[in-house]
C-alpha cells in the first residue's frame, strides 16, 4: 500500500523538526501531535476525508515533513489529485533544506506519478472583460492571480465557481464540473454587463424644471376623506330609516289605543304613543338630511380628487325642503 511507503518516514520525523520550519509553542506542539496521531488512526481506518483536516490542522500548528506527507498522501486518497501533486511539490523542498534524501525521492516519485492525472483548468478573458477596468476574477471563493490567466492551471476534479466581478458591472458567475481523468479544461469570461438600473441612484439636473402639479388633484388625503365623509353619510340615512320605522310603528300604537283617533283627548296611551311617533319622525327627517349631506359630500370629494385635465367636474350640493340633491358635470 501507498501509505505503508509513507508510515515509516512520519514516525521517524516525530523526533525534530526541520531547520526549515519555525519553531513551534509546547502548546501548539502538543495539539499538533495529538491531530497528527488522530490523522493517522482516521487514515488507517479508511476515513481519509476526516482524517485530511486532522493532518492541515496540526501542519498549521507545527509544520513537519512527516505531516505534509501524509497530508499529500490523504488528499491523493480523496482524489484532490491537484492539492496532492502541490503538496508533495512542497515536501520536494522542505525534504532538500532537511537533507532528507529519502522523503525528497520518495515526494518526487508520488508528484511523478501524479502529473498525468492532473485535470488542469485554464481562465481567459475576452477581449471585453479584458479592457474592463478593475475586474477581478475567483475561483472558489479565491482571487486569481493575473499572471494564472491564460495557462492551465492544477485543479482538483469536481466542481468549481468561477466569478468576476468589475466597478459599475453586474457580477457574472458559473460553475462547471472538471473530470478526474486528466483532461484540460477552458473557460472564457464574457464581456460583463451593466449594474442593473435599479441599484443606480437617480441622477437629477438642476437646470431642469419640475412638473407642474395636476390641477384639482388634492391627494390621497382628499379622498381618505371622502369615504369618512361618505360613510358617515350612510349611518345617518341608516339612523333615519331606524327612526322612521319607529315613528310608524308609535303611530299604529296611537291609532289602536284610541278608536276615535285623531281626536283623543285624555287617553294617555294614545297621546303618548303619538308624541313618541312625532319625535321619532322629527329625528327620522334630520338623520336622513344629514345622511343624504353626508353621502353627498363624500361623492363630491371622491369626484374631485385629482382628476385629469380632459376631465374636468363641476358638481353642486342642493339641499331643499325634504330633500337633498347633487347636481353637476362629470
Amino acid at each position: 500500500m501507498r501509505l505503508g511507503l509513507v508510515v515509516p518516514f512520519i514516525v521517524s520525523s516525530l523526533g525534530a523538526a526541520p531547520a526549515a520550519f519555525a519553531q513551534a509553542k509546547s502548546g501548539d506542539k502538543a495539539a499538533a501531535e495529538a491531530l497528527f496521531s488522530e490523522g493517522r488512526r482516521l487514515m488507517e481506518a479508511g476515513r481519509f476525508s476526516d482524517a485530511c483536516p486532522k493532518f492541515e490542522s496540526s501542519q498549521r500548528l507545527d509544520p513537519g515533513v512527516g505531516t505534509m506527507l501524509n497530508l499529500a498522501e490523504c488528499y491523493e486518497r480523496t482524489g484532490r489529485t491537484a492539492s496532492a501533486w502541490a503538496e508533495f511539490r512542497e515536501v520536494i523542498s522542505a525534504a532538500r533544506a532537511a537533507d532528507s534524501a529519502d522523503r525528497e525521492a520518495l515526494a518526487r516519485q508520488k508528484a511523478s506519478a501524479l502529473e498525468g492525472k492532473l485535470s488542469r483548468l485554464t481562465i481567459t478573458l475576452s477581449p471585453e472583460a479584458s479592457a474592463t477596468n478593475g475586474i477581478e476574477v475567483r475561483r472558489d471563493g479565491n482571487v486569481v492571480d493575473s499572471a494564472e490567466l491564460g495557462s492551465a492551471i492544477p485543479v482538483d476534479p469536481g466542481k468549481h465557481v468561477i466569478e468576476a466581478t468589475a466597478p459599475g458591472k453586474a457580477k457574472w458567475f458559473t460553475s462547471l464540473e472538471l473530470p478526474s481523468d486528466g483532461s484540460q479544461s477552458t473557460l472564457t469570461i464574457p464581456p460583463l454587463e451593466a449594474a442593473t438600473e435599479s441599484v443606480r441612484q437617480p441622477v437629477t439636473d438642476p437646470n431642469s424644471t419640475p412638473p407642474e402639479p395636476t390641477k384639482g388633484n388634492n391627494g390621497s388625503g382628499q379622498k381618505i376623506a371622502a369615504y369618512v365623509v361618505g360613510g358617515v353619510g350612510i349611518v345617518g340615512l341608516g339612523l333615519g330609516a331606524v327612526f322612521g320605522l319607529q315613528a310608524m310603528s308609535k303611530h299604529d300604537e296611537a291609532k289602536k289605543a284610541c278608536s276615535d283617533y285623531p281626536n283623543c283627548q285624555g287617553n294617555t296611551r294614545a297621546e303618548d304613543a303619538n308624541s313618541s311617533a312625532k319625535s321619532a319622525a322629527t329625528l327620522s327627517t334630520v338623520a336622513f338630511i344629514v345622511g343624504g349631506v353626508g353621502v353627498a359630500a363624500g361623492i363630491t370629494l371622491l369626484l374631485t380628487a385629482g382628476p385629469s385635465s380632459s376631465e374636468k367636474s363641476s358638481t353642486a350640493l342642493v339641499i331643499g325642503p325634504g330633500s337633498v340633491a347633487l347636481k353637476g358635470t362629470f
